[in-house]
C-alpha cells in the first residue's frame, strides 16, 4: 500500500508537465540510456501500428520504411547521448558562494534536497533528458547563449561613462541624459546660437540648412559655431569611450511635427573607408517627441520603435546597423495638430568606440557601389 507522502517514479512521470516534473527519471538511474531506449520504442510502436494499417501490396515499402524508421531512431538516440555531454558542459551552473547579504532564515532551496525529483531543465542542463516541452522552446539553459539580433539596454543619466562593455548588436538608451523631459532650454539654445551663426557679420562656411533626404527634414553641415553643440557633442562621446579623432557629426533639425527620416543604413554599413573609423551610432535628442525606428533589413514586417524624449540620448553598434535600417517615423495629421508645430533637434555622432567587444557571426558588409553622386 502506498503512503500519500511518497511518490514513486511512474507517478511522478504521469503527474510531470513542463513546469518542472523529472520525466519520471531519479537522479540514480541512466537518464541517457533510459531516454533513447524509451525513444527506440517509441519508434519501433509506431512503425508496428503503421505497418499493421499497410495494404498487402505495400508490403515490401513498409518493410524499407520500418528499417529506414528503425536506423534514423538510432541515429536521433546515438546523436542524443553524444550531445548531452558537450550541452552539460556549456550550460553548467557555476560553482559560487551563496549571498552573504541574504537573511539568515531564508529557507533552503528544495532543489537541493536530497533524493528530490530532477526538473526537465536541470536535466537537460546536466546533458540528459528531454530539451522541448508542448508550451516550452528548450529547456536547455546553453540555448539561450546566443546573439540576439538585437540586445536593448538602458544606461544611466547620472554616470560619466556607460558602465559596462559595449556588443555590436546592442542599442543603448539613456532618458534624461541632458536635461529633464519638461526643460526645453538647450533646444532652444541650439536654436539660438545656430541662427547667430548663420546671420552674423561672418556668417560661417557650411553653417546653412540645406533640405536632406529628398526634403524629409533639414540638417546643417558645419555647426561647429554653436558652444552649446560642441559641448554636447563630447559629452556623448565621452560617455560611450568614442575617440575625437574618429568622429563624425550631424545637426538635424525637424523643423516642425510633419518633418521625418525615411529607413536607411549609416554609410558605415558598406563603406569601407567609413568602417575603418565608425563602429557605432550615438544620438541626443531635444525637443518634441518622436519615435526612433528600425526596420530589419531581411524582413519589411519586423519593426521596433523606441521613444525618443526630450533629452535622450542613444546608441546602437555597427551589427545593428548592418542587419537593421533606422529612420525617425512620420507623425498622423492628428499628432502633428498635438503637437502644436513644436520642432525637434537631433544630434549624431559616428565614431569608433573603443571597449566594443568583437563576437564571432557577425555580418558582412552591405555591397559598396561606390560614392554617391
Amino acid at each position: 500500500m502506498r503512503t500519500m507522502g511518497t511518490m514513486d517514479e511512474g507517478t511522478a512521470a504521469k503527474n510531470e508537465t513542463d513546469s518542472g516534473a523529472a520525466d519520471g527519471v531519479t537522479p540514480r538511474g541512466d537518464v541517457r540510456e533510459t531516454t533513447a531506449k524509451k525513444e527506440r520504442a517509441r519508434h519501433r510502436q509506431n512503425n508496428r501500428r503503421r505497418s499493421s494499417n499497410a495494404t498487402p501490396n505495400a508490403g515490401h515499402n513498409g518493410e524499407h520504411a520500418h528499417s529506414r524508421a528503425l536506423n534514423q531512431a538510432a541515429e536521433k538516440a546515438r546523436a542524443h547521448e553524444n550531445q548531452g555531454t558537450e550541452r552539460g558542459r556549456k550550460s553548467q551552473a557555476a560553482e559560487v558562494a551563496p549571498d552573504a547579504a541574504l537573511p539568515e532564515k531564508v529557507p533552503g532551496d528544495p532543489r537541493k534536497i536530497a533524493g528530490a525529483p530532477l526538473g526537465k531543465a536541470q536535466l537537460a542542463a546536466m546533458g540528459k533528458g528531454v530539451q522541448y516541452g508542448r508550451n516550452t522552446e528548450n529547456f536547455d539553459p546553453a540555448s539561450t547563449l546566443v546573439r540576439p539580433s538585437m540586445r536593448i539596454l538602458v544606461g544611466s543619466p547620472s554616470a560619466e561613462k556607460y558602465d559596462r562593455p559595449i556588443k555590436h548588436d546592442d542599442v543603448v538608451i539613456v532618458p534624461e541624459f541632458f536635461c529633464a523631459e519638461n526643460d526645453w532650454s538647450l533646444y532652444y539654445t541650439l536654436i539660438e546660437e545656430m541662427t547667430a551663426v548663420q546671420t552674423g557679420a561672418r556668417e560661417q562656411k557650411g553653417s546653412e540648412w540645406i533640405s536632406w533626404h529628398e526634403g524629409a527634414h533639414l540638417i546643417c553641415k558645419n555647426p561647429t559655431g554653436s558652444k552649446t553643440f560642441a559641448m554636447i557633442q563630447d559629452r556623448m562621446g565621452d560617455y560611450f569611450g568614442i575617440s575625437r579623432k574618429s568622429v563624425g557629426t550631424r545637426f538635424n533639425w525637424y523643423r516642425d511635427a510633419s518633418d521625418w527620416k525615411p529607413f536607411h543604413h549609416d554609410s558605415a554599413a558598406f563603406n569601407p573607408h567609413r568602417a575603418k573609423n565608425q563602429n557605432c551610432t550615438v544620438g541626443v535628442s531635444f525637443g518634441g517627441e518622436r519615435e526612433l525606428a528600425f526596420l530589419h533589413a531581411k524582413d519589411p514586417d519586423m519593426k521596433i520603435y523606441f521613444p525618443q524624449k526630450n533629452g535622450t540620448l542613444f546608441f546602437f553598434g555597427r551589427d545593428v546597423n548592418i542587419n537593421w535600417k533606422h529612420g525617425v517615423n512620420a507623425l498622423s495629421y492628428d499628432e502633428q495638430l498635438a503637437q502644436l508645430g513644436k520642432g525637434r533637434i537631433s544630434i549624431i555622432l559616428w565614431g569608433l568606440a573603443a571597449n566594443c567587444v568583437d563576437e564571432a557571426g557577425s555580418p558582412p558588409m552591405l555591397p559598396y557601389s561606390g560614392p554617391r553622386k
